[in-house]
């Protein structure tokens, strides 16, 4: 089996997310400038609160802006009709094999921006868990799925001849 990598438009999507926390982080940092800044606060306390902070924020800043590039480097899928294989993670690297036998639901989903870069998540799920594959194209994730519900019809008639 070989396996894919994801679609640039994945790393445009987990900037976007990362701009986004970027943002966020940014704002936590304004408002604690904001609150320090109310009369009666000794500099003392303002200056090792706003370094704290501001040490954390910056930390967290890069760890988002660098964290996409990593991870879309360090992934890889594939599928065929006896498994599924993930590879993932950067600093705890993961290998899930999901034998097709044992799965019970197929899932897409798609959130705003992922509907404006045409992505999906899919998301298998078998007795004991559920597993989501990142981001693939949408037309990646309507093959996989249909390429996988074909292997498990099959799969379910073998059972059934087999019982007869």
């Amino acid at each position: 089996m070989e396996l894919k990598k994801l679609d640039k438009k994945v790393l445009k999507l987990w900037y976007i997310h990362a701009g986004i926390m970027s943002l966020v982080l940014l704002g936590i940092f304004t408002i604690t400038f904001i609150i320090l800044n109310i009369p009666g606060v000794p500099d003392d306390v303002k200056h090792a609160v706003l370094l704290g902070v501001g040490i954390l924020v910056a930390l967290l800043l890069v760890f988002a802006l660098i964290m996409p590039a990593l991870r879309y480097k360090m992934y890889a899928w594939g599928y065929d009709d006896k498994r599924i294989v993930v590879k993932q993670g950067v600093i705890f690297r993961q290998r899930v094999v999901i034998p097709i036998c044992q799965i019970q639901d197929l899932h897409s989903a798609q959130g705003p921006i992922m509907m404006m870069l045409k992505l999906s998540v899919v998301t298998i799920s078998t007795v004991g868990s559920n597993f989501s594959i990142s981001t693939l194209t949408t037309d990646e994730a309507e093959r996989m799925i249909n390429d996988l519900e074909r292997h498990l019809e099959t799969r379910i008639e073998e059972l059934k001849n087999e019982e007869i």
